[in-house]
């Protein structure tokens, strides 16, 4: 974790069985990490992210405005944004960056969804839990999501948000569209649920998972943000969602954290106190 947090850009497991047993099926996931590792234009984070945790504790910093709401007042009947963070290669070291801005009374419910086997989301979320005011915690089936908590989908599990604003786990359904666990799947529940009040977040990565996923959160009303390609660690996935027309913003990393809560502040100031 500290490896990917330092800006690593991939990893390979250690074989889960005995001697020579599991190395076949750690074969092709072994050469798919590397031909992507070759593609791979070097972004330097490991300064940058020490720097944004220094600052986050530095009481010299200026103060940030104050958010709407906060979340204790917020009824878990009343409706409330939904930022969905979408990563892949170069994914953890990214969203360290990002992180720091998110504050304890954000006024949306932030669900990442990145890449990552199971068994390290766990701590991965720990370890993100230290860069951020926001509560962080590795999601649970059939909680609730609620604004101002940061749910980390975990590794292995595809993660849908019900009609009824809940988490739905699927850890028995294997890669979808070669993806595990699938962003598209979860933006496209976001966009069902939340509709207008949905913000999605294409982060650098490999791939074209969350593309058919930002089209839904635009189709329903919502808003799609993406990493531009000079801050990307690989721009597959952004690029990717930029051709289905559906990103409303390019933007540098250092430049994502404040769109996304002037769209949350926004649309948070539209929704009547208690609206379903």
């Amino acid at each position: 974790m500290r490896a990917l947090e330092l800006g690593a850009i991939e990893f390979v497991a250690k074989p889960s069985s005995g001697i020579d047993l599991d190395m076949q099926s750690v074969r092709e996931d072994l050469l798919r990490k590397v031909r992507v590792a070759a593609k791979v234009r070097v972004v330097r984070t490991a300064s940058r992210t020490v720097s944004a945790v220094t600052n986050s504790g530095n009481a010299e910093t200026p103060a940030r405005p104050a958010m709407v709401r906060p979340r204790e007042a917020i009824d878990s009947a009343q409706r409330f944004p939904v930022v969905v963070l979408a990563a892949s290669t170069g994914g953890p070291a990214t969203v360290m960056r990002l992180a720091p801005g998110f504050t304890r009374d954000f006024p949306a419910a932030v669900i990442l969804v990145q890449h990552m086997p199971a068994a390290f989301t766990t701590q991965y979320a720990a370890q993100l839990a230290e860069f951020t005011e926001i509560h962080v915690k590795e999601a649970e089936n059939n909680e609730s999501l609620m604004p101002g908590t940061f749910y980390i989908c975990p590794g292995g599990y595809h993660l849908r948000v019900s009609s009824a604003g809940r988490i739905q786990l699927d850890g028995n359904s294997g890669r979808i569209q070669g993806y595990l666990p699938n962003i598209d799947l979860t933006m496209e529940s976001v966009a069902a649920y939340a509709g207008p009040l949905s913000i999605g977040v294409v982060l650098t990565g490999m791939g074209n998972d969350g593309a058919s996923g930002s089209r839904a959160i635009k189709t329903a009303g919502g808003m799609v943000l993406a990493q531009d390609e000079a801050t990307s660690v690989i721009f597959g996935m952004p690029a990717e969602a930029i051709k289905t027309g559906a990103v409303s913003q390019v933007l540098g990393i250092d430049d994502v954290y404040a769109a996304i809560e002037k769209q949350a502040l926004a649309i948070s100031r539209v929704v009547p106190v208690g609206a379903r």
